[in-house]
């Protein structure tokens, strides 16, 4: 009973005795917060600006801490760093004018993914005036009104001006498949002899539906593919060599196929490794003269 006496007085008792020495906010730290021993590794971490100072550089990772350092040099790494961010940036905004400078208005026009994804067509984007049975086939589709939503003329105007940029000609091909598909019945009154002359010269360029359009051409008039991609010259960069058509009706000529294939011929969208003979040329020319002709009399 003593000896449990002499333990309760506070006098005797160290732990005690230092506690209510220290005053009422720091006892109230060590009891809230601090529940390791002196002998803690806790002990020994680094102030989180010591921390920093490592990672950037400033001091070498060491015991101790480096409250000598400069810091004034860290400021100046800070205001490097912001120098770079700022570069980085305006490199940025430089390359993305560019891409955009260099994006051709086919692709702005029908919203195409990226460079990387598919064949970019190296056609001009500046072209001649159309040629005189283009301009009768431009103005009879004007009169359909397939134009009606063409917001690049003046006024809903025609003006055969506006076609000499890529942007015109892309809106007079996508006017054609849409007539195409108006005016199916006019396919089986076409010329198979300059039908064919068109499914044998190959295809007009290295884009997946252009290309497989000519082959359903092709598959149409019972053309072999390594026939005519064996003398191709556009063979190295299509990914599509001596593929053929299975899927769909290849037994009956559809006009949206035949108007895809020529209409490029006609509007100089082809690429110009082919070196479109004069034979092609007259043979199209005659086949946009069906149509016109065909339309006028069944409408």
């Amino acid at each position: 009973m003593s000896v449990f006496k002499t333990l309760l007085k506070p006098q005797k008792n160290p732990l005690y005795f230092s506690l209510k020495s220290l005053p009422i906010s720091s006892r109230f730290y060590s009891s809230t917060t601090s529940t390791t021993t002196p002998s803690s590794p806790q002990e020994n971490k680094k102030p989180i600006d010591v921390i920093f100072k490592e990672a950037v550089g400033l001091c070498k990772k060491a015991e101790g801490n480096c409250e000598g350092e400069n810091t004034n040099e860290l400021k100046s790494r800070l205001r490097e760093l912001e120098r770079e961010v700022i570069e980085l940036r305006a490199n940025s905004n430089v390359k993305r004018k560019e891409l955009k400078k260099s994006k051709s208005l086919y692709a702005v026009f029908t919203n195409q993914p990226g460079y990387g994804e598919r064949t970019r067509e190296q056609v001009p984007e500046v072209y001649n005036e159309l040629s005189p049975d283009m301009e009768l086939f431009v103005n009879h589709l004007y009169k359909e009104g397939y134009f009606n939503n063409a917001n690049f003329l003046r006024g809903n105007k025609l003006e055969f001006g506006c076609f000499q940029s890529r942007y015109g000609r892309d809106f007079i091909k996508f006017a054609a498949e849409k007539f195409s598909l108006d005016h199916q019945e006019i396919a089986k009154w076409l010329s198979a002899s300059d039908l064919k002359k068109v499914a044998l010269f190959g295809c007009p360029s290295l884009t997946k539906k252009n290309v497989f359009a000519a082959k359903r051409l092709r598959k149409f008039f019972e053309i072999q593919e390594n026939t005519i991609c064996s003398k191709c010259v556009l063979k190295q960069s299509c990914k599509f060599v001596n593929q053929s058509v299975w899927k769909g009706d290849t037994k009956n000529l559809n006009l949206a196929v035949v108007m895809r294939v020529i209409i490029l011929y006609a509007l100089e969208l082809v690429r110009p490794e082919l070196g479109m003979p004069n034979e092609i040329q007259v043979s199209v020319s005659r086949l946009l003269k069906e149509v016109l002709k065909l339309s006028q009399t069944m409408s």
